[in-house]
């Protein structure tokens, strides 16, 4: 293909993807809607601030960009091709009865947060919508943007069939909901067309009168990569699987306040191959982990709980709870067919030793302590380079000497930090620690950018995150001028040889080997990190 034939292509693609753009702008009690004159088989509706559109099309996917902003309005889109729909800085609450979008179509539905823009979606309390943003196919939601959502009659976002996120999702903030945050269904027994797949991004799910995320009739809940963070209230379930839940990656961090509720359920089989799971019972009656173990046939014939990788973190502050009936239900970390122990498995399972374990964390947040939360990214620097391995480390947030966050690593490239508040915003700028449980010592960490507290607020972004720095010394670095030379092997040599009048030695960087003596065999490597021979090493611990 020659080159001029090339360019006379791109501009007919250029030109084929620009014509397939429909735009729906909302404007406060109005809405205008452009369809290109190319486009023959859209039509559309405008009421007020209410917009419907009917498309035709078989065979050409449409792409809908909604943006602009209205307190009293709505979209329906109706059709039976796929198709995407842009959310481009949309600001919508449907206060008369309906969802804000609605989309009606039962194919794979393209839901792009562009990046850089917030998005917001809001019901009413009134109505028979099933959501305030919903589907009757399959959503998959992608691009760097935030969207928050409020479900004031039943679910927040809520799908017929399957909903995926896909890795490069950025963030999605349920703000309250009715009943579940996010909901799909229905499925078919023996058959996994009814999936929740989170394969990265960040999810809040906060002030739900439901589940946080309930995959129904059959449903199959698939957390592979992403930070997913739920708050529990009465008798309802952090993940709720009908059928199978699946962890292989990711942060997972629900906590439970209300009775009898669940943080992790599956009803007939659960697989824990990887990821943090990070569990705070505090209802009396709650479970961390629950899985019935049924014999009845669905998806993959279940009934089996397999925890063989990740790790799992439960704090049981719960005590029993007696119900109407006067029967008793413990507080119970793990229940596989319902036993009464802290840790307890019944029927076909494997735990492996080292999945299950508690970090003896020096702070400790308690979701339920505060009102309002936000969430930041962040990444740790020591002597300008990154920190690679999170290892036995934990980075806190502090207003004043309060710590009021964790940092969750993930991954190297960025970490998620939920912060707490019962103010909705602090004017004063945020503090960060860095804990290593090995040398039981903290470090102040340095942000790049002053970080304050905003209700439901986002600071950072995983591509771009907060950058938090400290100054930390080298093994060899004897008189501490952050670099390990030869002054530093003579300084180490007339040490050994009893001369200690060459200046301030700095013992605790002379250990270079760790192993309590300061010796030639501390000189030998000194002289090799020098040379190259060796890596530099950050002494992690006591600057003096």
């Amino acid at each position: 293909m020659n080159h001029f034939l090339k360019i006379i292509l791109a501009l007919l693609f250029v030109s084929t993807t620009a014509e397939a753009q429909i735009n729906i702008t909302f404007s406060g009690t109005s809405a205008s809607v452009i369809v290109p004159e190319s486009i023959t088989d859209v039509t559309y509706q405008v009421n007020g601030a209410d917009v419907i559109i009917l498309s035709t099309n078989l065979t050409t996917e449409y792409t809908y960009t909604v943006s602009g902003s209205s307190s009293d309005g709505s979209l329906t889109i109706n059709g039976s091709y796929k198709l995407t729909l842009r959310l481009n800085g949309v600001n919508l609450t449907n206060n008369h009865g309906g969802a804000a979008i609605d989309v009606e179509c039962g194919k794979r539905i393209a839901v792009v947060l562009v990046p850089g823009t917030v998005n917001m979606l809001s019901d009413a309390a009134l109505g028979a919508q099933k959501a305030a943003f919903y589907f009757s196919g399959h959503p998959e939601f992608e691009g760097s943007g935030t969207l928050n959502v409020r479900g004031k009659l039943k679910h927040a976002i809520a799908s017929k069939e399957y909903m995926e996120l896909k890795s490069d999702v950025g963030c999605i903030n349920v703000l309250e909901a009715v009943s579940d945050g996010l909901h799909c269904g229905k499925g078919k027994e023996n058959n996994e067309h009814n999936y929740f797949l989170m394969k990265g991004g960040t999810v809040n799910i906060t002030n739900v009168g439901g589940d946080g995320v309930d995959a129904d009739d059959y449903g199959v809940i698939k957390i592979e990569e992403g930070n997913l963070n739920i708050n529990v209230v009465n008798n309802s379930e952090g993940l709720k699987a009908d059928s199978i839940l699946n962890v292989s990656g990711g942060y997972i961090n629900i906590a439970v306040k209300g009775v009898d509720s669940y943080a992790m359920r599956a009803n007939y089989a659960m697989m824990i191959s990887g990821g943090n799971i990070d569990i705070v019972l505090q209802g009396d009656g709650t479970k961390g982990i629950k899985v019935k173990n049924e014999t009845a046939s669905t998806v993959n014939n279940g009934g089996n709980a397999s925890i063989s990788g990740g790790t799992i973190q439960i704090l049981a502050l719960g005590d029993s709870y007696i119900d109407a009936t006067n029967e008793t239900t413990k507080c119970i970390g793990v229940s596989i067919d319902e036993e009464a122990k802290a840790l307890n498995v019944k029927g076909t399972e494997s735990i492996a030793d080292d999945c299950m374990f508690t970090i003896l964390s020096p702070w400790k947040v308690n979701p339920y302590d505060y009102q309002y939360n936000m969430t930041a990214y962040g990444i740790v620097k020591l002597n300008g380079t990154p920190l690679e391995d999170y290892t036995n480390k934990t980075i806190g947030v502090f207003n004043g000497g309060v710590c009021i966050g964790i940092g969750y690593f993930d991954t190297p490239a960025y970490g998620t930090f939920r912060i707490y508040s019962n103010t909705a915003t602090i004017s004063k700028a945020l503090s960060f620690k860095l804990h290593d449980y090995d040398a039981d010592y903290e470090y102040g960490l340095t942000p790049n950018q002053t970080v304050k507290f905003t209700s439901d607020g986002c600071v950072g972004m995983p591509s771009t995150p907060v950058v938090l720095s400290a100054e930390m010394d080298y093994y060899g670095d004897v008189n501490r001028d952050k670099t390990v030379t030869i002054s530093d092997v003579v300084m180490m040599v007339n040490y050994i040889l009893g001369n200690t009048s060459v200046g301030t030695f700095y013992e605790l960087n002379a250990d270079v080997n760790t192993d309590g003596i300061i010796n030639i065999s501390d000189v030998v490597e000194t002289v090799n990190m020098i040379l190259g021979n060796s890596p530099l090493r950050l002494r992690i611990g006591p600057i003096e």
